[in-house]
């Protein structure tokens, strides 16, 4: 068998491998998701949406509270979480770039993104709900930020390095000033790449359990007070999948399908202005 022989036969091995583990990795993509479909539309009506849970044993009901809940939580989360994390990864690829300050903060950016968010939620809590004596969505809007924080930064950092340093020193020659090269040049090349990384990070947060438990807790009444106790979709989805009753169960199927197309939806939607905006592909 000559080399060439032995190359196509090791190529063909190699991408006969990598088809069966994609195949594999989209089976179970479409049978999670169809299995959310399925269940999820059964229970899916206009009282989950404009009714307060009713008690427990009761039929009928809905998640009102858990909704607004979710969406005040995530909104604040990404008004704290996304400026911070694009502010730091253009810092660290600017004005740190061959720093050793950037390795630092990258490294640990890196740790901190694969940080149990059970821990960060433990940490909230220490720091802030254990002092003021009370559970708050301030509290668990913190929590999701800091969560966001490393995902949007790394992604910044990344995106905005890849864009050439030839295109700055383009700008640079017509004299702009640095900060408008930043805003006009580099953050219109790498516009998509950092898109893409505050949806990763809406997506990530849009599921989180754990931090909440511990620190916006939950609340049984439709509540917009961030400075108690309030409502969210995932812990409501964790206590009713938990309980006793098949309507809960039903609920939880419901709520789960209305988070998964919400996030298709402002990912598509991301997408789609972004390609308006600058022409992306």
């Amino acid at each position: 068998m000559t080399r060439e022989q032995t190359r196509k036969i090791e190529g063909f091995i190699a991408m006969t491998l990598s088809t069966l583990a994609a195949l594999l990795g989209l089976f179970w993509l479409v049978f999670i998701l169809g299995d959310v479909l399925v269940h999820g539309i059964k229970a899916l009506n206009l009282s989950l949406f404009l009714n307060d849970p009713a008690p427990a044993g009761v039929e009928g009901g809905g998640l009102r509270n858990a909704f607004a809940g979710q969406l005040m939580m995530t909104i604040c989360a990404a008004l704290i979480g996304v400026p911070v994390g694009v502010l730091g990864g253009t810092f660290l690829a600017e004005y740190a770039r061959g720093r050793k300050i950037a390795r630092i903060i990258s490294i640990l950016s890196d740790i901190m993104v694969s940080v149990p968010s059970i821990v960060i939620g433990t940490f909230i809590y220490a720091i802030l709900v254990k002092p003021s004596g009370h559970f708050s969505g301030w509290a668990g809007a913190i929590a999701l930020a800091i969560i966001m924080i490393p995902v949007v930064l790394r992604t910044t950092e990344d995106m905005l390095t890849l864009v050439p340093w030839t295109l700055r020193e383009a700008a640079f020659a017509l004299g702009a000033p640095y900060y408008k090269v930043i805003i006009q040049v580099v953050y219109r090349g790498a516009s998509t790449g950092i898109l893409t990384g505050i949806l990763l990070s809406i997506a990530r947060v849009a599921g989180e359990t754990a931090p909440l438990l511990f620190t916006a807790f939950n609340n049984s009444f439709f509540s917009v007070n961030m400075n108690k106790p309030v409502a969210s979709l995932t812990v409501s989805i964790f206590q009713y999948a938990m309980g006793p009753y098949e309507s809960w169960h039903a609920q939880a199927w419901a709520a789960s399908l209305v988070i998964t197309i919400s996030i298709l939806v402002i990912t598509i939607a991301g997408r789609f202005l972004i390609k308006k905006r600058y022409g992306g592909k």
